[in-house]
C-alpha cells in the first residue's frame, strides 16, 4: 500500500500551481484553513453550509483535502500588500521547486545530457530519505510534478503519468474557463480537477502500485 502525503504541481514559470495533501501533520495550510472554515462554513458530514447564505451543496468527493493556492492568495495575483497570503507556504514551494530543480540538473550534468533548453534527459525519478520519498515527473509542456510518499512506495512514474495525462489534461487543460496566460502563472481552481485526484490517490492508496 501506498501512502500520499501531499503534491505539488508547478508550471513553466517556475510557480506553484496547485499544492494538495492527505497525511501530513503541521501543515502550514491547517492554521488558515481552521480560521476560515469556523468563520465561513459549517460542515455536516459531506454537506457543506456556506455561512455566507449560500444553499448546502454536497462535495464532489468525500473528502476535500486543503488545497493551495487559490487566486486570492497566488503571488503573481494579488492585488494589494494587504491581499491574503500564506508565507509559510510560498516559502515551501520555493525550497521543494529549488531541490527538484537542482538535482535534476545535477543528474543532467552527470549523465553528458545537460541541455540549456531545459527538460528532464537524464532521467532524475525519485529520491529518498529515511522519512520520505520525493517523486518527480516533468510533462513535455514544461509542467512539473512533485509527488511525497512514504519511503517503500516504488516508483510512481506511471502514477504521475497518469495525473498528467488523464486527470490534468483533461479537467485543466481542456477546461475553457481555465485561461492560461503565457506571461503569469494561474492557480488551478477547478473542484472537478481537485475531486478526481484526490479519488485516485485513494484508490492508489488502498492498493499496491506495481514496480515500472
Amino acid at each position: 500500500m501506498v501512502v500520499a502525503y501531499n503534491i505539488y504541481i508547478f508550471d513553466r514559470h517556475c510557480e506553484c500551481i496547485f499544492y494538495t495533501e492527505w497525511n501530513r501533520l503541521n501543515s502550514p495550510l491547517a492554521a488558515d484553513a481552521e480560521t476560515d472554515r469556523s468563520s465561513k462554513d459549517l460542515v455536516r458530514g459531506n454537506q457543506v453550509l456556506t455561512g455566507d447564505g449560500g444553499s448546502s451543496r454536497s462535495s464532489v468527493d468525500g473528502q476535500r483535502p486543503l488545497v493551495w493556492p487559490t487566486t486570492a492568495t497566488s503571488t503573481a495575483h494579488r492585488v494589494s500588500a494587504e491581499s491574503p497570503r500564506n508565507v509559510a507556504m510560498e516559502e515551501e514551494a520555493k525550497l521543494v521547486y529549488g531541490v527538484v530543480y537542482s538535482t535534476r540538473n545535477i543528474i543532467n550534468k552527470l549523465n553528458s545530457k545537460d541541455s540549456p533548453q531545459g527538460g528532464n534527459p537524464g532521467g532524475f525519478m525519485s529520491f529518498a530519505t529515511n522519512t520520505y520519498r520525493l517523486h518527480y515527473y516533468e510533462a513535455p509542456t514544461g509542467v512539473k510534478f512533485v509527488l511525497n510518499t512514504d519511503v517503500g512506495a516504488t516508483s510512481m512514474q506511471p502514477v504521475l503519468e497518469m495525473i498528467y495525462r488523464n486527470i490534468y489534461v483533461e479537467y485543466v487543460v481542456k477546461n475553457p474557463l481555465f485561461r492560461v496566460d503565457p506571461k503569469t502563472s494561474t492557480p488551478i481552481e477547478n473542484d472537478y480537477f481537485r475531486a478526481v485526484l484526490n479519488n485516485y490517490i485513494r484508490e492508489i492508496s488502498s492498493a499496491a502500485v506495481p514496480a515500472s
